[in-house]
């Protein structure tokens, strides 16, 4: 890695987060010697981030940008069990989006309430927390917080999720430019437990075949309040691919035209030893059986001939 790249990751971590953070990466690079370990794993990737995303600058200069249309965005989390630095993160992302029209919607399907996350989501009054005493599953847990939205757009993120900084900014952009959107998704990278983030993934504009057979829209997308009213929220049938039955649901009533792709990385789908992005081997099983019945029962209702069957390769 050449003396150029390694100054100008300074100097966009230098923006984005301050000096202190900066110090204190640059030792625990430094002592684990974690430029060669980059250079290995994520190849150019980390040479890429500096050059294509948004500093502390330019956020800030959003933040200052007045919208002819300024609708409020519901983001929409189902949590279990999360643990506190994720929900923590998760927070703290939200409330630094330069665009400020947005609440939390978070319900909480643990077995017992952790006290500890009172203060983290009491800081804010866009968040919105209910504690369910029970677990719904992932469908009921959202459907949960599906009622108390209040906005005119609803996006959905998992509880170990992080948002870019300028994620809905981008969104209520798209908005302004296509009026009529109704269903917004973005492109993502993974990040592992420290912060490192790798393995972008850019996506195409909607391609009905390249959907039924992945779910490539995957986790923040963002639809429209009447269009998710629409659907009726998500099917506990579906629960490990629900989110996948929902977007092929969506595609069946939907004009093309109102579907939109932003290109850019708005959020970082995290790994660890749960996360279906880690592809554990009981994740990935009952996440893909769940998958291909979602779009079985997707063809079977607009009439295609064909076999669901997964991937052997």
């Amino acid at each position: 890695m050449g003396v150029k790249n390694i100054y100008n990751q300074i100097k966009y971590y230098m923006n984005k987060y301050g000096f202190k953070k900066t110090i204190s990466k640059c030792v625990n690079v430094v002592k684990n010697r974690e430029f060669k370990k980059k250079e290995v794993a994520y190849g150019t990737f980390i040479d890429w981030v500096p050059f294509n995303e948004l500093d502390k600058k330019k956020v800030d200069e959003q933040r200052k940008v007045k919208f002819k249309i300024e609708p409020k965005i519901s983001i929409v989390v189902p949590m279990y069990n999360t643990p506190k630095k994720f929900f923590e993160e998760l927070v703290n992302c939200c409330i630094r989006q330069s665009y400020t029209n947005w609440e939390l919607c978070l319900a909480d399907g643990s077995p017992e309430e952790n006290k500890e996350l009172q203060k983290i989501y009491s800081k804010d009054e866009r968040i919105k927390y209910k504690f369910l005493g029970k677990n719904e599953g992932i469908s009921g847990n959202t459907n949960e917080a599906l009622k108390m939205v209040t906005g005119d757009y609803v996006a959905l993120l998992d509880h170990d999720d992080v948002l870019a900084d300028y994620a809905l900014f981008f969104v209520v952009e798209c908005i302004n430019k296509h009026p009529d959107v109704e269903f917004i998704y973005s492109d993502e990278d993974k990040m592992t437990k420290n912060g490192d983030r790798y393995d972008a993934y850019f996506k195409p504009n909607f391609a009905p075949d390249t959907l039924r057979s992945q779910n490539y829209f995957c986790h923040f997308s963002v639809f429209k309040k009447e269009l998710m009213d629409k659907l009726g929220g998500f099917r506990s049938k579906y629960d490990g691919a629900q989110d996948y039955d929902i977007f092929l649901r969506m595609s069946e009533i939907t004009d093309e035209s109102k579907i939109r792709h932003i290109s850019r990385l708005l959020y970082h789908w995290r790994v660890h030893k749960d996360s279906t992005a880690k592809l554990n081997s009981h994740a990935k099983n009952y996440a893909f059986e769940k998958g291909v019945l979602a779009v079985q029962d997707h063809i079977d209702r607009i009439g295609l001939k064909g076999k669901v069957t997964p991937r052997t390769c």
